[in-house]
């Protein structure tokens, strides 16, 4: 009788809750920060910066960064800064008790909002409850047999949730043009090195190797610190803004670690 084959990896448990909340970003924020030194229950976190109105929160206690986006909606009834904010968490299930506890010491005036988890086409497989975020796209990747040519690290995973480019396919065809160049120097080649006519044009992107400074990426991982030293570059979404992925390679693996992305702005016309 003939195996059928396994279906394929979910995506790691990553969660979203939305609320609804009179404060303003700068109020929220304030009260966040005042939040991860307070000790009441809470372990001890900082809030950093991200993208507009969006704010990270990290602790050495967090399963990773915990983002937080608020956003104006004229819609809610007044409230005691005015009109009512919609504010979102993403976070890994892990960390569902520190937001449960974080949204709590935030007041009864936060209240939450079911969230709608429509199915989401990602490499043509339906996944349900997949949100549309680049950092959750990497963590399902990471366990697809398609990638095991490659090493997404819990760091790059982490840097997603802050990047606001959303075209998949685009990813996973950058991630395909680091297959080629690995196939290149594992047959002795330098991939890097390795342009031209000899990359097929599906397959060609923009390409740094060999950086240093602070052009190269550092990252731990495994409790040591990896150097990311190239970056290969999406194409860009309709908005004009591309990926770039910052990775390195490991010669004991023989496999390229993804270990950072970052968005890119659009180019100057």
């Amino acid at each position: 009788m003939k195996r059928r084959p396994a279906p394929p990896a979910r995506p790691r448990p990553l969660l979203r809750r939305r609320l609804r909340t009179p404060f303003s970003a700068l109020r929220l924020r304030e009260r966040l920060e005042s939040l991860g030194g307070a000790g009441e229950g809470l372990p001890t976190f900082f809030v950093l910066p991200a993208y507009g109105d969006c704010v990270r929160l990290s602790g050495p206690e967090f399963h990773g960064d915990i983002g937080v986006r608020i956003a104006g909606d004229d819609s809610g009834p007044a409230g005691v800064d005015g009109r009512m904010n919609e504010v979102t968490f993403d976070f890994r299930a892990a960390d569902k008790a520190v937001v449960q506890a974080i949204v709590a010491g935030l007041g009864p005036e936060v209240r939450e909002e079911k969230v709608r988890r429509p199915k989401q086409e990602v490499q043509g497989h339906l996944i349900p409850g997949h949100q549309p975020n680049v950092g959750h796209f990497l963590a399902w990747a990471a366990r697809m047999p398609s990638m095991s040519d490659h090493v997404i690290l819990e760091s790059a995973v982490d840097a997603g949730f802050a990047c606001e480019f959303d075209c998949f396919e685009h990813v996973h065809a950058a991630m395909h043009a680091l297959d080629f160049l690995r196939m290149v120097r594992m047959d002795g080649g330098i991939g890097g090195a390795c342009d031209g006519d000899e990359v097929p044009p599906h397959l060609r992107h923009p390409t740094r190797q060999g950086l240093t400074g602070r052009s190269a990426i550092v990252v731990t991982h495994a409790g040591r610190k990896l150097r990311l030293d190239a970056t290969i570059d999406t194409k860009a979404n309709p908005a004009g803004l591309r990926l770039r992925i910052h990775f390195g390679w490991s010669a004991q693996l023989g496999r390229y670690l993804i270990g950072w992305v970052s968005d890119l702005p659009p180019k100057a016309q």
